[in-house]
């Protein structure tokens, strides 16, 4: 079951940047990649630390403590794929301005199969 969650306006998430939000335990980080919204959870599995705190690239996020880049459109860990998780993604739906985030749902799982 979905569990949309209304974060922030769409006008708030600059082009080709990111902010943090708390919209989840831990907040979420909605990264905007050529002009789509891309929702991560602000914990970097590696080490539990707040990644929305790192650089955005295009569509790579990475952490600031240990350097670790992952790709905010499914979440997977690039520079260890086989050996670390990847990072958890959201669903974004944008409705009258305004940006939606479900937490039940987990994006990476999907593109992971």
């Amino acid at each position: 079951m979905a569990k949309w969650i209304k974060v922030c306006r769409r006008d708030e998430v600059p082009a080709g940047d990111k902010v943090c939000a708390a919209a989840a335990e831990n907040g979420v980080v909605l990264c905007d990649s050529a002009g789509r919204l891309h929702a991560v959870a602000n914990v970097c599995p590696h080490a539990g630390l707040p990644i929305g705190e790192g650089d955005l690239h295009g569509r790579v996020l990475i952490c600031p403590f240990h350097g670790y880049a992952y790709d905010i459109h499914t979440g997977r860990n690039i520079d260890f794929p086989h050996e670390e998780p990847g990072v958890r993604t959201y669903p974004v739906k944008i409705e009258q301005g305004c940006v939606w985030v479900d937490l039940e749902a987990d994006v990476r799982a999907e593109a992971m199969e």
